[in-house]
């Protein structure tokens, strides 16, 4: 299912990458048709043959490209991610799977039992989670760049500040359904939700389908970011506000005593710049 979702990302970013670039080319016909020969405009099987195996989900009629191929390099990231891989294997056969299997219905059971085996579960399920992501975003989409000498390598920025985990995803949505959005006249924050309500329902069918399980979860934890998002900003701005007063006396008390600091040691300060411009 994964897999196939991939795929439908890819195809909805081919056509309407392509959709553009046509679009493009025929409003240049009318001004300059030189024009026409600088853009990347390439509808083949081999242009859509190399976009999807390349580790991104936005389409472009080309590339960054790596000089050469680095085979130690790439044998090496090979030996990690079969390491990570059986890692993450023994985590859940060793103890998420016992964990499991020996716990009761949480809605059946004692409440007070069903927290502790969530507690028991919270750290092998971390780590799991935490190899699964070095594993996917840092080794195999690194090694399948390397081998297609793709070279875009931004897969992820700061993925704990919760912002910018899933870079190419965050990348789809940003320019394929948010940009569409605010273009069609729709209102930035009702577009943010329809980018969030995809994303929804993608995460929901990639757990729902190979799991057997329709419970909406995913789409539930996806959703609810929302009201997180907004109650966030609303608490950033309230404390940033209240907190402004404080930092302008702060900083006029550390503008004075940077002022008396130099006005006590600048001959020193000026003898030693001197002394560095000499060396």
């Amino acid at each position: 299912m994964l897999l196939a979702c991939i795929v439908w990302l890819k195809l909805v970013s081919y056509a309407h990458t392509n959709y553009d670039m046509r679009c493009i080319a025929k409003a240049s016909v009318k001004e300059n048709s030189s024009l026409t020969q600088r853009l990347p405009y390439d509808v083949s099987f081999k242009s859509l043959a190399y976009f999807m195996v390349a580790p991104t989900l936005c389409y472009q009629g080309s590339y960054p490209r790596s000089a050469c191929i680095r085979k130690g390099w790439v044998a090496r990231q090979l030996v990690k991610l079969l390491i990570f891989t059986g890692v993450m294997g023994f985590i859940i056969e060793q103890y998420i799977n016992p964990i499991v299997k020996n716990s009761q219905h949480p809605l059946k059971g004692n409440l007070l039992y069903a927290i502790e085996r969530i507690l028991k579960l919270s750290v092998p399920n971390l780590y799991v989670w935490l190899c699964m992501f070095y594993c996917f975003f840092h080794l195999w989409l690194n090694i399948l760049a390397e081998l297609l000498r793709f070279g875009d390598r931004e897969f992820y920025k700061d993925w704990w500040n919760a912002r910018t985990f899933e870079e190419p995803v965050h990348k789809w949505m940003v320019r394929h359904v948010y940009f569409p959005c605010l273009r069609n006249g729709i209102p930035k924050g009702l577009a943010i939700l329809i980018a969030f309500l995809i994303s929804a329902v993608f995460h929901e069918l990639c757990i729902a389908v190979p799991c057997h399980i329709f419970k909406l979860w995913a789409f539930i934890s996806i959703m609810f970011q929302v009201p997180l998002v907004l109650l966030t900003n609303y608490l950033q701005n309230k404390f940033q506000n209240s907190m402004e007063p404080q930092q302008e006396g702060v900083g006029r008390e550390k503008g004075q005593s940077y002022s008396t600091r130099a006005l006590v040691v600048g001959g020193g300060g000026q003898r030693q710049g001197n002394c560095c411009a000499s060396r």
